[in-house]
């Protein structure tokens, strides 16, 4: 009988632990559509406009910047949006510190001036920082290594004047764009910018084929979870 005990002691003690253990940190959900950017010329001021892929993504850095309560991180440690999210998000001042942090600009070498000028409709508008920059001509640098704190995979997908692309990843946060009025699309640079586009869609493409099954899986699973259905 205490040999019974014992072994079911071994039995029982990690379900125990898998219970009373706290969740796991928010994770990132970085297979879905990708984030976007446009950059462009406001008068004298550079004018970024970056928006999130899907409303789980913004859900994510909400709880990475603990901008939503614990007990909304689930416990294999996704975070389902909720309506109000982007409130709590937007109303939180990490999340401008955040911003102001992972969208930097710079011109001839010296560092832009950055300001959030709107948060106001995340989901459809996303964010916009103006940047007044020290030398009035050449190329803007801009640097957007958004979201790719939480997870390597997410990518911005940029656009410029006269037809230029961009795409930002954490191996290539920054890029250089040519503001001026003369910005010319060009073949050469519908070119670039497809080769650019291209090669991340043939590699979110594969991912996609690997994870299908797995993908699928977790998306009912999270339904499951938040309906409470199977």
């Amino acid at each position: 009988m205490p040999r019974m005990h014992r072994l079911l002691g071994l039995l029982v003690a990690p379900v125990v632990v898998g219970v009373l253990a706290p969740p796991p940190a928010a994770e990132a959900h970085p297979f879905g559509p990708p984030q976007t950017a446009e950059v462009s010329a406001a008068g004298d001021r550079v004018q970024v406009r970056w928006r999130f892929g899907a409303t789980d993504d913004l859900s994510y850095l909400a709880a990475a910047l603990e901008a939503l309560p614990p007990e909304r991180v689930l416990l294999d440690g996704a975070v389902l949006y909720e309506a109000g999210d982007e409130e709590l998000l937007t109303e939180d001042p990490a999340f401008h510190d955040y911003v102001g942090q992972h969208l930097l600009a710079s011109r001839a070498g010296q560092p832009c001036t950055g300001e959030v000028e709107s948060v106001d409709d995340l989901p459809e508008q996303g964010v916009v920082v103006a940047f007044d920059c020290p030398a009035a001509t050449g190329p803007v640098s801009v640097t957007i290594d958004m979201l790719t704190d939480l997870h390597p995979a997410y990518r911005t997908l940029a656009t410029g004047p006269g037809g230029q692309r961009a795409v930002y990843a954490t191996d290539a946060p920054r890029h250089e764009w040519e503001l001026s009025p003369t910005a010319a699309g060009g073949d050469e640079l519908e070119a670039s910018a497809a080769r650019q586009i291209g090669g991340v869609l043939l590699g979110l493409g594969a991912l996609g084929a690997l994870g299908a099954g797995g993908g699928w899986w977790l998306r009912r699973r999270r339904r499951v979870v938040a309906t409470g259905t199977a």
